[in-house]
């Protein structure tokens, strides 16, 4: 048996030549009854290791600069029909708003927050206010810039997740020497908000746009650091099932996600390998 494999093996590597970038059906297809039949081990040997798996979708042009333009009728946002969020009952959507404030506090500061904070930016939110304004607000304030005082340096693993997302999502790199200087809290606002630049751009560029980039960073997020992240539906790996629930959710509830994201797995990261 072992015969006929190697000599199948030797006959489709002359064939074969050049290797593709991706493997055509009839290769897979042999490669999976060789596993069948012999074992990973001898497939691997004969058609060696398989590729990577193609993403779900190409990322979206990510510009070198975001700058927000001072021509308001270039910087008119795409809009999108009602999503089933806008036709829940006001008490349902109270509802989601508090359990949002109470993780936006609880990523961003590590505290849980006062019944007046919640009141207040429940109110806000409900008299149009965006979950993107509320963290603004949170992150800007004094309470936050005494937390980004604090003497902190950054994990080894915090800083390599700083500088991967950096590369990869914000096509943007960054020296480590220069994070060094900076504390968790300072991170997580830098990083942060230029994701939400970025996402902004996209929102008034092609939403599409922005439905695919958040959906390969959620989805690279669940795989790398799954575990982090509390939620089986945060843990999805399928690029395709975030890019579904963003195109059927408002703007503001994509951004509000990212968010917490970064901040749960940055928070996580900062804890490892002091």
């Amino acid at each position: 048996m072992k015969k006929t494999i190697i000599l199948l093996g030797f006959c489709i590597s002359l064939s074969a030549g050049a290797a593709p970038a991706s493997e055509s059906t009839w290769k897979v297809k042999l490669r999976d009854l060789v596993s069948q039949v012999a074992g990973v081990e001898w497939s691997t040997k004969i058609f060696g290791q398989p590729p990577e798996p193609a993403p779900e979708f190409p990322m979206p042009e990510i510009p070198a600069v975001v700058k927000k333009s001072t021509d308001v009728g270039s910087y008119t946002k795409k809009t999108k029909g009602p999503t089933e969020f806008d036709k829940l009952p006001v008490e349902r959507k109270r509802q989601f708003n508090y359990k949002f404030l109470e993780e936006l506090y609880q990523v961003t500061r590590k505290t849980a927050p006062k019944d007046e904070d919640l009141a207040n930016w429940l109110n806000t939110l409900e008299q149009g206010g965006s979950r993107e304004g509320v963290y603004q607000g949170l992150v800007l304030d004094e309470v936050y810039a005494g937390l980004e005082g604090m003497e902190e340096r950054p994990s080894t693993k915090l800083l390599d997740f700083c500088l991967k997302y950096s590369q990869t999502y914000l096509a943007q790199t960054f020296k480590p020497e220069g994070l060094l200087k900076l504390n968790l809290y300072s991170l997580k606002r830098i990083f942060t908000e230029r994701g939400l630049d970025l996402l902004e751009y996209y929102e008034v560029q092609d939403l599409d746009s922005l439905y695919r980039w958040y959906a390969l960073f959620s989805a690279e997020i669940a795989r790398d650091h799954g575990a982090l992240l509390q939620s089986s539906i945060r843990q999805e790996s399928s690029a395709a099932y975030h890019y579904e629930w963003a195109k059927g959710m408002p703007v503001q509830h994509i951004k509000s996600e990212y968010i917490i994201k970064l901040h749960l797995v940055m928070n996580a990261l900062q804890l490892q390998n002091q």
